[in-house]
């Protein structure tokens, strides 16, 4: 076993070489990189391992791994988060089974990982059976955002902040991510982070085509300076939309072929991230910390009418024109038909569908609502898993579960983040400054996610005000108006069952 051990880690070791510097020794056998950067850089001070001294005796610590790859259509997280079985020459998975060997010689631990195959439709009763039934066979669960939220109403999790050793200030845990789908202030029993890694590859990001930017404005990299500059708002993105447009074959109507700004391919999915981007404060909180509807603004009534004039632009694809099919408006992105594209994730970025692009590609978060926004907000999909922990679980071991698992994540965003952004993702996250910002921005983005956590038990008022208002051109006040006694009645009982199952 060690052995093996000292294997993996010299392969982890010079994938992390080549990836991070380009090849270690320079190419005419000079001095190298990592040299010269010794001779002259100061000898820094390790700080020590807080967990050095564990010892948990080879005590197992069990996981309900989702393998269903039903979420965003992208294939299971699990290659990252249990890893394979053994080596397979693919970078980011292998240095997810290092991460995981080091993890069990540090603490003396031994990861055990059950498979389940439910999607977002079958996962709560699945694990709502399990607790009912008293069972204690994981310490973690780990599944669907949207199947488990409301679960968390019924008093089946420990809330996370009982773990001693849980520190979710930290930039491998994310903390307003978490903070924000609670559903009271300060509970948390919904987990994200560098390890339970399906919320950073479902985290959604825009898309856009360089050479075309090029050809239109002048410079490929002048949008990651927008961005940068804090000028990156919905109404720049409907500007340089509308000033993509072209049409190509001079029929006088947008068609396949025609040049676009902006390309979604329905209009529910790709709305997600920009309910979420545009910093409208769905839900407010009480003085107890639970949830209270904030809406009926005129900043949401602002974002629905921006959205519209979005969604309706010259250079946006009508939605009749791709037939729904996201692989039409792949195809039409891939042959610089298209600006940018919506509705794409980290993951997206694994596909076959965008790597064939012939063209040069970069990844910016979505757009600010307008300038007095303070931040980019990045929107993770609704069925992105979660981690939990069981409350049929033995509470001696939370101490245990909270240390193994600050420790994955913590070595998650060291080792396995890296990696898998240069082989997985192809982004030159450890050579080009400007990719690395943006991977940055929208990995430190997550949050503002209330509304998507929970706007199916609140009779998906996301779905059917929000979105249904913007595509429809002032409607919110009347739309609003007849939603709110049921939307209310509705938060009123999962405010009542939240505190008779939990704050006992």
């Amino acid at each position: 076993m060690k052995e093996m051990k000292r294997i993996l880690a010299i392969l982890l070791a010079s994938v992390v070489c080549l990836g991070t510097f380009a090849g270690c020794a320079s190419g005419d056998g000079g001095e190298t990189t990592a040299d010269t950067a010794a001779d002259t850089a100061p000898v820094e001070t390790e700080e020590p391992d807080p967990f050095a001294d564990f010892d948990y005796g080879g005590q197992s610590f069990r996981v309900y791994t989702s393998i269903n790859q039903a979420t965003a259509s992208l294939q299971s997280s699990n290659f990252l988060i249990e890893g394979p079985e053994e080596l397979t020459g693919e970078a980011a998975s292998d240095a997810a089974l290092q991460r995981n060997a080091s993890v069990e010689e540090l603490l003396n631990v031994k990861l055990e990982f059950a498979h389940v195959d439910y999607g977002y439709d079958g996962v709560q009763n699945d694990v709502r059976t399990y607790i009912m039934a008293g069972s204690d066979d994981y310490e973690l669960i780990i599944n669907d955002l949207y199947g488990l939220t409301g679960l968390t109403v019924e008093g089946m999790f420990y809330s996370a902040d009982d773990g001693e050793y849980f520190d979710f200030t930290q930039p491998y845990w994310f903390g307003d991510f978490m903070k924000d789908i609670a559903f009271k202030e300060g509970d948390t029993f919904m987990m994200a982070g560098d390890f339970i890694i399906d919320t950073l590859r479902t985290a959604h990001c825009l898309v856009y085509n360089k050479d075309l930017y090029a050809d239109l404005y002048g410079d490929g990299d002048e949008l990651y300076e927008i961005v940068l500059n804090g000028e990156w708002t919905l109404d720049k993105m409907i500007e340089l939309v509308d000033g993509a447009y072209v049409d190509t074959d001079g029929n006088g109507t947008k068609n396949i072929g025609d040049t676009l700004g902006f390309g979604v391919f329905q209009d529910w999915g790709p709305f997600i991230p920009f309910s979420i981007a545009l910093g409208v404060e769905y839900t407010g909180r009480d003085d107890e910390g639970y949830p209270t509807l904030a809406m009926n603004n005129e900043r949401t009534i602002l974002m629905c009418d921006r959205m519209y004039d979005l969604w309706n632009s010259q250079g946006t694809g009508a939605l009749a024109l791709f037939n729904s099919e996201q692989a039409v408006v792949l195809e039409q992105f891939s042959s610089g038909n298209m600006l940018i594209i919506g509705y794409q994730q980290f993951g997206s970025l694994e596909s076959d569908a965008l790597r064939a692009s012939e063209h040069e590609i970069g990844i910016i978060p979505y757009p600010k609502l307008d300038a007095q926004q303070a931040n980019y907000v990045t929107s993770a999909h609704d069925t992105s898993e979660i981690g939990l922990m069981p409350v049929t679980m033995p509470p001696e071991r939370l101490s245990f579960t909270s240390a193994v698992l600050e420790v994955l994540t913590r070595e998650s965003g060291k080792d396995v983040l890296p990696v898998y952004y240069e082989s997985s993702l192809k982004i030159k996250y450890t050579r080009d400054e400007e990719s690395a910002q943006m991977i940055d921005l929208i990995h430190d983005g997550l949050g503002n996610s209330f509304a998507l956590a929970w706007h199916q038990p609140l009779n998906t008022f996301l779905q059917g005000l929000i979105h249904a208002s913007a595509m429809s051109e002032n409607t919110f006040a009347s739309k609003y108006a007849g939603m709110e006694k049921t939307l209310q009645d509705k938060l009123n009982t999962l405010i009542e069952n939240y505190k008779s199952n939990n704050e006992k």
